[in-house]
């Protein structure tokens, strides 16, 4: 097919696009501009009435022939009489704030299983949770060497050492010479 035939074509096709709008427009135009004309009587209407005063103004809503009069509200009920307040737990038993750790467990069931004391036990924890790294209890330094350790294995594949900008740059490298050898 020829240029000259596909501009034919072209102008043929775009001819009927704006014929079939035209028609479209002249269908919907009728029924907007009833529609307005319509809205711009009301609002005539509207204006000439509160210029001439034919509109009665709406009365107050007190005065209103359907709003009932108000009642009369409830009589406030007796309030209960207050508890008598408890002594402190502190002076009932005759133990004090401060009290040894050791005294703390006397006569509990567990008393020989835990040899540690509580303010002992976060340490312990953090010393078995970060002896895979071997950071010594120290929380933060345990994270970073296992982001350091997760870095490394992601980056093997490409040789990266861990470094993630690398090891994307190469895998860009990578993907784009596999759609090139398609």
């Amino acid at each position: 097919m020829s240029i000259r035939d596909q501009e034919r074509r072209q102008k043929e096709s775009e001819r009927r696009i704006s014929e079939r709008m035209r028609a479209a427009d002249k269908y919907v135009r009728g029924d907007i501009l009833a529609r307005q004309k319509q809205a711009d009587l009301r609002a005539q209407e509207v204006v000439e009435r509160i210029e001439k005063g034919g509109v009665d103004p709406r009365p107050l809503p007190g005065l209103r022939e359907d709003s009932l009069a108000s009642m009369a509200s409830m009589s406030s009920m007796e309030s209960s009489p207050s508890m008598a307040s408890i002594e402190s737990a502190e002076t009932v038993s005759r133990v004090t704030g401060e009290s040894e750790a050791s005294e703390m467990q006397e006569d509990m069931p567990l008393e020989g299983a835990m040899p540690y004391d509580p303010a002992s036990a976060e340490e312990d924890l953090a010393q078995r949770v970060t002896e895979e790294t071997g950071s010594g209890g120290d929380v933060h330094l345990h994270a970073e060497r296992k982001a350091d350790e997760m870095a490394q294995q992601m980056t093997e594949d490409t040789g990266a050492g861990g470094d993630m900008n690398l090891h994307a740059e190469r895998k860009v490298d990578q993907m784009e010479n596999e759609m090139s050898e398609d």
